[in-house]
């Protein structure tokens, strides 16, 4: 028997069913199972938040890992992406394409509250683990899918990314540039927001179980999560035929951003006429209130190539900070614009916990974000560490049943992918 063959079988021999995060506070999820099949941000980010909320998340990939795992790694090594999204879960490795990884699937399947996946519509119903399949072994199973136009009309089937669901679903188009080119909101933002309507979905699904005992099939769609975070826009477009841009860095004349005299910028949001009261007060500006053309905020609006050059001629005349020293005296709302970078200084996004410091045992100190949200009673509790490859695969099948017999021969023969560590050479194995 070879040396990587000898510290396998040791693996198997000595692993047993012990709880990964045993040492942290039960959290809201507590005892919740789920079975997580996504990959990239969409589905994860909806396991992660599980994951953060106490459930037991595992996550399954193909041997030899997804190509998460690879995706826009530091100079290091340091993979932001993958780390971000699957802290705190359990990993193991299957080839799900196989009849025994197929079983081995349903297996686990039949201890786990929920099933999520991201494949194109149809891919697990070929594979044999679709909800039907899934349901057999488990009535009461919440299978969830996190797809890209939803699971209805021509196009369910077609492949789907972020930038896809942002140009289908008008926000590109709403984000036109000043050339009149369409933009991307941001990086990520329907593949984060499809990620938080899925896991809406899923927890109402258990809450609606936990009433009838009934488990049910879910949907979250990356077009849908698009449009649904811009429902006002979207309503106001449909009903007077036009799509009201923004039109650059600013809302209104009196809201968005400015640049001060130090060259840093601010935005102040001053939408209504209490606020252009303040607005002024705070800019020394009392020429400003008492000009009839700007008495109303639609005469405001109207006169907006006078006004605006007015008021970011006024915010050069004294810094950044001085300014927002100074609106907040006078109750402008005001904030920093912050760059990603800036977070991890900023008193409230610490504060908050929406930025956190946590030690990994392989990077050591990694700067990450939080929940975005708070419980009282039963807060997160954020798992710190990324799964390596398989390293709970064989856990994951002894709970399901198997013998380390039986766990063996499917290591042997590449149906699973365990992750074992030489404590001499300090290499993977």
């Amino acid at each position: 028997m070879s040396r990587p063959e000898q510290i396998a079988e040791r693996a198997i021999e000595e692993t047993t069913v012990a709880p990964k995060i045993a040492s942290l506070p039960a959290g809201a999820l507590d005892g919740v199972r789920v079975l997580d099949f996504t990959r990239f941000m969409q589905g994860p980010y909806a396991t992660r938040i599980f994951a953060d909320l106490g459930a037991e998340v595992v996550k399954v990939e193909r041997p030899g890992g997804e190509w998460d795992r690879r995706l826009r790694l530091s100079p290091a090594g340091f993979g932001g992406f993958f780390h971000s999204l699957n802290r705190g879960k359990r990993s193991m490795a299957v080839d799900i394409t196989t009849d025994e990884g197929r079983e081995l699937i349903l297996k686990l399947a039949a201890t786990c509250d929920v099933v999520i996946e991201n494949f194109r519509p149809g891919v697990m119903e070929r594979l044999g683990l679709g909800y039907e399949q899934v349901r057999a072994v488990n009535p009461k199973v919440i299978f969830a899918a996190a797809s890209g136009y939803g699971p209805h009309g021509p196009n369910a089937a077609e492949p789907m990314f972020d930038m896809v669901a942002q140009a289908v679903s008008g926000v590109s188009d709403f984000n036109r540039g000043i050339e009149g080119e369409p933009r991307l909101a941001t990086r990520g933002l329907a593949d984060t927001a499809g990620g938080m309507f899925l896991a809406m979905a899923v927890l109402t699904a258990l809450f609606v179980r936990e009433r009838t005992g009934q488990g049910q099939r879910v949907d979250a769609s990356l077009m849908g999560a698009a449009i649904g975070l811009h429902t006002a826009e979207v309503t106001i477009a449909l009903d007077q035929n036009k799509v009201f841009r923004l039109g650059g860095s600013r809302v209104t004349s009196t809201s968005g951003a400015f640049k001060a005299g130090d060259g840093k910028w601010l935005v102040i949001a001053a939408t209504d006429q209490k606020l252009w009261v303040h607005l002024t007060a705070a800019l020394g500006r009392q020429d400003l209130f008492e000009d009839e053309r700007f008495a109303k905020s639609r005469a405001r609006e109207k006169q907006r190539d006078i006004l605006e050059p007015m008021i970011e001629e006024t915010f050069l005349t004294k810094g950044r900070d001085e300014w927002v020293g100074i609106l907040r005296a006078n109750n402008v709302p005001v904030a920093l614009v912050n760059s990603f970078l800036d977070l991890a200084d900023d008193p409230d996004a610490l504060a908050n916990g929406y930025i956190v410091e946590q030690e990994d045992r392989k990077w050591g100190s990694v700067k990450t974000v939080g929940l975005p949200f708070h419980l009282e009673r039963t807060p997160g509790r954020l798992g710190t560490v990324t799964p390596e490859l398989g390293e709970d695969t064989i856990e994951e099948l002894l709970i399901a049943g198997l013998t380390r017999e039986q766990i063996t021969d499917l290591a042997a023969r590449g149906v699973v992918e365990i992750y074992t560590h030489d404590n001499e050479t300090g290499e993977r194995r």
